[in-house]
């Protein structure tokens, strides 16, 4: 370098320096990538401990407008942390305590904390599988989906009933004052069957299974779903959906999940 002339040396180190911003933003995109990744792992643990106020308050958008949760077997979308409060927090508050109630009733000999709100042998756990993430060049928001293979055990018909759950994930995220949160969540059931029953079996019986949208007090969404999601059936060809992100710029750029 020391044969070169003082622009060449200058232009050698700007080239460097180009390099290197280069280099670092896709480390960024890269730590970005594991962060969104602990985010929706947070909501699985979260979910699974019925803990869902503190989910809500903890990874979801505080500052964003447009924060909305979408669930394709009720057919409606949740706009708004008031409204996401409404379903995820309030309501499902209520769905525990009449699983406790339930459980109780099942096993009366034991004998738990009368201050419990959280039902004893209820479970919800879901996992995530298969994920495709996409951070936005610009490095704002962040779009993703994941396969979810479950099981759910609950209260049903005066019995404990273990259920097979598969859900599909669909999330748009953004960035908070440095920390990725979820904005948009579409989540889409493939099927959830009893755990002694096979899918096809529960998609070919005419009774219908468990709805949260025929349960007392049930908050009505406030949007029209943006994807309806019918999951498996055996009429039906397999579907491309929901549809994976590709890199994009910017969030105009993209369509919302």
């Amino acid at each position: 370098m020391k044969n070169k002339s003082l622009g060449e040396r200058i232009a050698l180190l700007e080239k460097k320096v180009a390099d290197l911003k280069k280099e670092n933003k896709r480390f960024q995109m890269v730590r970005d990538v594991q962060a969104i990744q602990n985010v929706m792992s947070m909501h699985e643990y979260y979910h699974a401990a019925c803990m869902h106020k503190e989910e809500v308050d903890a990874i979801w958008a505080q500052k964003t407008p447009g924060v909305a949760f979408e669930e394709a077997a009720i057919n409606g979308r949740y706009v708004g942390l008031e409204a996401i409060k409404g379903f995820y927090v309030e309501f499902f508050g209520r769905f525990f305590k009449t699983a406790l109630r339930e459980v109780r009733e099942i096993f009366p000999q034991l004998k738990d904390d009368p201050e419990n709100e959280l039902a004893f042998g209820v479970q919800i756990l879901h996992t995530l599988t298969t994920p495709v993430i996409e951070v936005a060049g610009d490095g704002k928001t962040a779009k993703a989906v994941w396969l979810s293979p479950g099981h759910v055990t609950l209260p049903v018909r005066g019995k404990l009933q273990a259920f097979w759950h598969w859900d599909r994930y669909a999330v748009d995220f953004v960035n908070e004052d440095g920390k990725w949160k979820i904005w948009h969540m579409f989540v889409g059931k493939d099927f959830s069957t009893p755990y002694e029953k096979s899918w096809v079996e529960a998609a070919l019986d005419p009774r219908p299974g468990i709805r949260l949208d025929t349960l007392p007090d049930f908050p009505k969404p406030n949007a029209p779903s943006l994807k309806p999601y019918g999951g498996y059936s055996p009429f039906k060809v397999a579907q491309f959906e929901p549809i994976p992100p590709v890199p994009y710029r910017t969030f105009s750029e993209t369509f919302s999940y």
